[in-house]
C-alpha cells in the first residue's frame, strides 16, 4: 500500500476513534502519531517532535490555566460578574463577553484570552434544553428533555 493511502487510513481511523468519543483525545493523537510510525510513514524522532514543540506545551499550559480558573471558581465568579453588568439577555451577554475578550486579547495572548474566557462564558450559556433554545439537536440531546419525552 503507498503512503498516501495509508495515511489516508490512519486519518479515517483517527475521526472514527474522535467521533465515537470513548478514548481521550491526547491519547487518540498519540496513537495516530505511533501507528504511522509504525506503519513506516514517518520515521520515529519525526513522530515524537511535535510533542516537544513550544505551540503544544503552550496549549497544554492553556487547558492546566483554565482547569485552575474554573477549580478555583474565578469562571463562576467572572460568569456572575458578567450576568449582574450585562443581564440575561442573550444579545447583551455576547457583546459583553465580546468586549471583555477583545480588552483581554490586547493584554496577553488571543489563545490565553480564550483560555482565560471560555469556561466563564460557557457558564454564562442558558441551559441547552430550555424553551428559549432554538437548536432542535441540542435539545434531542440534553438527557432532561428526553426524559421528559
Amino acid at each position: 500500500m503507498s503512503d498516501a493511502a495509508v495515511s489516508l487510513l490512519v486519518l479515517g481511523c483517527a475521526i472514527a476513534l474522535f467521533v465515537w468519543n470513548r478514548l481521550p483525545v491526547g491519547v487518540v493523537a498519540i496513537l495516530t502519531a505511533l501507528s504511522l510510525a509504525a506503519t513506516g510513514v514517518i520515521d520515529v524522532p519525526t513522530a515524537l517532535a511535535g510533542f516537544g514543540d513550544p505551540v503544544v506545551i503552550f496549549i497544554a499550559g492553556l487547558f492546566v490555566v483554565s482547569a485552575g480558573l474554573e477549580d478555583s471558581g474565578v469562571t463562576s465568579w467572572v460568569a456572575r460578574a458578567l450576568i449582574d453588568k450585562a443581564g440575561t439577555k442573550r444579545t447583551s451577554l455576547l457583546v459583553a463577553v465580546m468586549l471583555l475578550s477583545a480588552l483581554l486579547s490586547a493584554l496577553i495572548t488571543p489563545n490565553g484570552a480564550v483560555a482565560a474566557l471560555l469556561p466563564g462564558a460557557r457558564a454564562c450559556r442558558p441551559p441547552a434544553c430550555s424553551s428559549r433554545s432554538r437548536s432542535v439537536a441540542a435539545r434531542a440531546h440534553c438527557s432532561r428533555c428526553r426524559a421528559a419525552r
